[in-house]
């Protein structure tokens, strides 16, 4: 695609993890991806959304933006929104804008699930 290797791709994938939206970003998110970045699941569903940016190789003011935007839509319903496995460059984007209060962060997905996943009840 526009003659990049895969690995800088825009890409968001999601998944239902037991009642957790997960969004999986990839790539080079920037002015070019605002489709990519649309976050259009219906949160009414899910008791928490994690953003995995895990495989992001570039984080400009349009993800962020898109971000802001997921919280502000996922705040009335009562459904926090959590990121997971920041990579450095987009840790200093969130630290500069001072979004890390705003955001529960989570060194990787597995973190982030287990503290929001339910534990089985007792049999």
């Amino acid at each position: 695609m526009n003659g990049q290797p895969e690995r800088f791709t825009p890409r968001c994938t999601a998944e239902d993890a037991s009642g957790v939206l997960v969004y999986h970003l990839a790539g080079d998110l920037d002015f070019d991806t605002p489709d990519v970045l649309a976050f259009d699941k219906p949160l009414a569903d899910f008791r928490a959304v994690v953003i995995d940016l895990a495989q992001v190789t570039f984080f400009s003011s349009t993800a962020l933006n898109a971000l802001l935007g997921l919280r502000l839509r996922a705040e009335p319903l009562g459904t926090p929104v959590h990121l997971a496995a920041l990579p450095r460059a987009t840790a200093r984007v969130l630290e500069l804008t001072d979004a890390t209060a705003l955001f529960p962060i989570h060194p990787d997905l597995h973190h982030a699930l287990a503290e929001l996943t339910p534990d089985p009840p007792p049999a």
